[in-house]
């Protein structure tokens, strides 16, 4: 498994910083206790290699997103898993591109505050809030969830492509978990903004909202998609390091987690005491 750190964030549009958000998480990481009561495993066992991070070309994003296509295509032709750590939203286009060039066709989840679908933000195509426009258009299937930021024209575009939209409010009331996971294609692609935890919990990201998901229900949510699913990658983004060391840890727990339930489900991984 490859954990690609990508300390891009040229398109933000509020409070800067998530380019340090790679080595921040990678640095929490060293700190956590490597194995996992809830899973009953070692994720570290599955052997997790941490890549050089990708370079960026100062002042053009679409040459910065060339490289970082580029990089997630060496380790993916390599027949390895990559966990990609941003880093802003945005890079999330080339990402996904880069893996359906070589795994194919499969549906996007986005667990997220931001539905980031605008066609350009602050006249870039390339912004932190429009890859999940660019994506749709190109034929991919989206879910989702933990969204309580979108503007009309946004809802009116994902009403029209058939996005499934679970918004914060109504997991907090109904759960969704089914309904999420029927949404969804045989294999999924997964794409985590840190603001879709409640800023309480996680404060250090780049345009916080309140009424955010809880780390049980993104547990939770991850757990029953790698349950049900065939998880082809993921990335963990926009988190944006403000000497807040709990969030900090809080985003290396979530990927380590992560990272141990796509060892299971691969098995490359067996719990302990099952």
């Amino acid at each position: 498994m490859v954990v690609l750190p990508v300390p891009y964030d040229l398109s933000l549009s509020f409070l800067p910083g998530a380019r340090r958000g790679p080595e921040a998480i990678l640095l929490a990481s060293r700190e956590l206790e490597p194995f996992l009561l809830e899973l009953e495993v070692a994720p570290e066992e599955v052997g997790i290699h941490a890549t050089e991070p990708v370079p960026w070309v100062a002042g053009s994003a679409e040459a910065s997103h060339a490289l970082i296509w580029e990089a997630a295509l060496t380790h993916l032709r390599a027949g390895k898993f990559v966990v990609s750590l941003g880093g802003d939203h945005s890079i999330t286009h080339p990402l996904v591109q880069a893996h359906r060039e070589v795994l194919g066709e499969f549906s996007l989840l986005q667990i997220d505050a931001h539905a980031d679908l605008y066609p350009s933000w602050q006249g870039s195509v390339y912004s932190h809030a429009s890859p999940f426009y660019r994506l749709v258009q190109e034929g991919f299937s989206l879910v989702q969830v933990g969204i309580r930021a979108i503007d009309q024209d946004s809802l009116a575009f994902a009403q029209e492509k058939g996005v499934a939209l679970f918004p914060a409010h109504r997991l907090h009331r109904e759960g969704l978990l089914e309904e999420i996971l029927g949404a969804l294609g045989e294999r999924v692609y997964i794409s985590l903004d840190f603001d879709a935890l409640d800023p309480s919990l996680m404060p250090s990201v780049g345009t916080p909202l309140p009424g955010g998901l809880s780390y049980r229900q993104v547990v939770d949510l991850l757990a029953a998609v790698f349950a049900e699913k065939e998880v082809v990658g993921m990335d963990f983004v926009e988190l944006s390091p403000t000497g807040q060391f709990h969030a900090e840890m809080t985003a290396a727990q979530l990927v380590y987690h992560a990272i141990g339930l796509k060892g299971l489900q691969a098995g490359w991984l067996e719990a302990r005491g099952r």
